[in-house]
C-alpha cells in the first residue's frame, strides 16, 4: 500500500544546517557524504536477492538443528518464509511447518502469541480499523463477509474476540500489506475454522508462496492498489497541468526523495515539484529542503505534509509525471491513483512493489538510478502521448475487484455446500475501504449492530463521501 497511508519509518541522522552559496550548497559535508553512502549500501544490502536467500538459508539451518525452544523454532522458519523464494526451499518450508499449520499443534500460534509483538502497540484496541462489512449472515448458514486491511487487525480478532465463533458465520476477507508477507500472522488462524481466511496480495509474485500456510489461507489476485475508483478523479487536459513532478509518499528516507534530489540539479530550473506526504521521525519539510539544497535541486520545490485524500488527489490530477522511487513497499496505492489521474508513473526497474506489474507503455515508465536526470526529461516530454486512465478503466478498477473477489467467495461457498443468495457490496480504496455507493452505510447499518451485539466486534466508523 501506499505508504503515505501507512506510515513505515526509519530513524534518521539530521541533515547539516542549510548554509548558502552555491558551492557551499552542491558540496556536503564528508560526515554526510559518508552516511548517505552507507545508508545507500544498507538498502541494497537489504533489497539484495542473494543476501536475503543466504539469510533464509541460515535460518533453516538453524531451525532444523535447533529443536528447542518451540518458539524460536518457528520464528526461524517463518522469517525464512520471507527470505527465500525459490520453490524448492518453500517445499521444505512447508514440511517444517506442517505439524504446526495443522491438528493440536496449530494452536501454537495464538497460544505463544509467535510474531504478534510487532503489532503490539496495534493490540491495545479492540475495536477493527480500515474494515469494512460487506454482507451480512444469512439463512442456512450463508456466510456474511467482513473485509479488513492490515494484520493487527485480523490479529484483534484473535486477540480480543471469539474468532473461532465468528468465523463459523463470516467470511474474512484481508489486505496483506507486506510482501513477501508476514506469515506468523497468518498461520495464527490455523486450526481456527474450516475454511480458509481470504487473504489480498502485496505483489502477485507472492501468489504460491502462500502456500507454505497450508489451508488456513487462500490468496487472491488482487492488491490494495486494484480497489481505486475511477469516479474521484476528474483529470486537467494535459496543457491545463501546472504541476511538472508530483511524488506522493511519506517522508521516510527509504522512499527515497535523494534520487529525485540529484536528478533535477542536471534539470531545468524552472520546473514545478510537489512532494506529498507524512512526515517520519526526524525528517519533515525542513529537513527534505536542506537535502534538496545540498544537492543541488534549486526548482520550485511545494512540500505537502498530511493534507486530505481530496487534496492528493487534485495534485494528482494536475501533474504531468508521477514518481515512486522506492526500492521495495506492498502494492502502493499511489500508483493506481495517479493512472485515474491520468497521469504516468515512473518506478524503478528494480523495484519490488506491486504496482509495478500494471506499468506498461500505456501508463507509464520504469527507471534506472543511471542519469536518472535524462530519462526524466524524456519522460516529461512525452507524457501527453500516455493513456492510463483508458487502460487502467479497462483492467483495474474497484469494480473489477469486487466482481473478481464476489466470483471467488461464490464459487467457494457452493463448492464448501453453503447457501449463496446474497452478493457482497461493493467496495473501493479511498484512504480507508468505503462502498462504492454511499447509501449502502445505511443499508447495512442493521447488519453491523448485529456484529457487535452478537460478536462484540465494533468497526471504526471512517468512510469517506464522494463530494457533491
Amino acid at each position: 500500500m501506499s505508504a503515505l497511508y501507512r506510515l513505515r519509518s526509519r530513524p534518521n541522522a539530521d541533515p547539516p544546517p542549510a548554509v548558502s552559496g552555491r558551492s557551499a550548497v552542491s558540496s556536503p559535508g564528508l560526515a554526510v557524504t559518508a552516511a548517505r553512502i552507507r545508508a545507500r549500501w544498507r538498502e541494497r544490502l537489504v533489497a539484495s536477492a542473494l543476501v536475503n536467500h543466504l539469510i533464509g538459508l541460515g535460518l533453516m539451518a538453524r531451525a532444523m538443528v535447533r529443536r528447542h525452544p518451540v518458539e524460536a523454532r518457528l520464528t526461524d522458519l517463518v522469517v525464512a518464509c520471507r527470505r527465500v523464494s525459490a520453490p524448492p526451499l518453500r517445499r521444505i518450508l512447508a514440511r517444517q511447518l506442517r505439524p504446526w499449520s495443522e491438528g493440536a499443534g496449530a494452536q501454537v500460534w495464538r497460544q505463544l502469541q509467535l510474531g504478534w509483538t510487532r503489532y503490539s502497540r496495534e493490540l491495545e484496541t479492540r475495536k477493527l480499523t480500515t474494515s469494512l462489512l460487506l454482507k451480512g449472515p444469512g439463512p442456512d448458514g450463508e456466510k456474511g463477509v467482513l473485509y479488513s486491511s492490515f494484520e493487527y487487525n485480523w490479529l484483534r480478532l484473535l486477540a480480543h474476540h471469539d474468532a473461532r465463533r465468528f468465523l463459523a458465520d463470516y467470511f474474512l476477507v484481508g489486505a496483506s500489506s507486506w510482501s513477501p508477507p508476514d506469515y506468523g500472522v497468518m498461520l495464527s488462524f490455523a486450526g481456527v475454522s474450516r475454511d480458509p481466511v481470504f487473504l489480498g496480495v502485496s505483489n502477485a509474485v507472492d501468489m504460491a508462496a502462500y502456500g507454505i500456510v497450508g489451508s488456513a489461507v487462500r490468496p487472491l489476485p488482487l492488491m490494495a492498489c486494484d480497489w481505486i475508483n475511477p469516479e474521484f478523479y476528474a483529470p486537467k487536459d494535459r496543457h491545463a497541468r501546472d504541476v511538472d513532478i508530483l511524488m506522493v509518499a511519506n517522508f521516510s528516507p527509504f522512499k527515497r526523495h535523494v534520487l529525485l534530489f540529484r536528478a533535477l540539479r542536471r534539470m531545468r530550473r524552472d520546473l514545478r515539484v510537489a512532494l506529498i506526504g507524512i512526515r517520519a521521525p526526524d525528517r519533515g519539510e525542513k529537513e527534505l529542503r536542506a537535502e534538496a539544497r545540498q544537492l543541488g535541486a534549486y526548482q520550485d520545490l511545494e512540500i505537502l505534509n498530511n493534507v486530505p485524500i481530496e487534496t492528493v488527489t487534485d495534485y494528482q490530477c494536475r501533474a504531468k509525471i508521477s514518481l515512486i522511487l522506492t526500492l521495495r513497499e506492498g502494492s502502493c496505492v499511489a500508483v493506481t491513483e495517479s493512472m485515474f489521474a491520468d497521469t504516468p508513473v515512473g518506478m524503478m526497474r528494480n523495484a519490488h512493489i506491486g504496482g509495478k506489474a500494471h506499468i506498461n507503455p500505456e501508463t507509464g515508465m520504469l527507471l534506472s538510478e543511471a542519469r536518472l536526470d535524462r530519462q526524466l526529461s524524456r519522460f516529461l516530454e512525452a507524457s501527453a502521448s500516455y493513456h492510463p486512465r483508458e487502460w487502467a478503466l479497462k483492467h483495474i478498477t474497484c469494480h473489477h475487484a469486487s466482481r473478481m473477489l464476489n466470483d471467488t467467495l461464490r464459487g467457494y461457498s457452493r463448492e464448501a455446500g453453503y447457501p449463496w443468495t446474497r452478493d457482497i457490496t461493493p467496495l473501493c480504496w479511498r484512504y480507508v475501504p468505503s462502498y462504492v455507493d454511499p447509501a449502502d452505510q445505511d443499508r447495512i447499518a442493521p447488519e453491523l449492530e448485529r456484529l457487535r451485539e452478537r460478536y462484540g466486534i465494533e468497526l471504526e466508523k471512517f468512510q469517506y463521501r464522494p463530494r457533491p
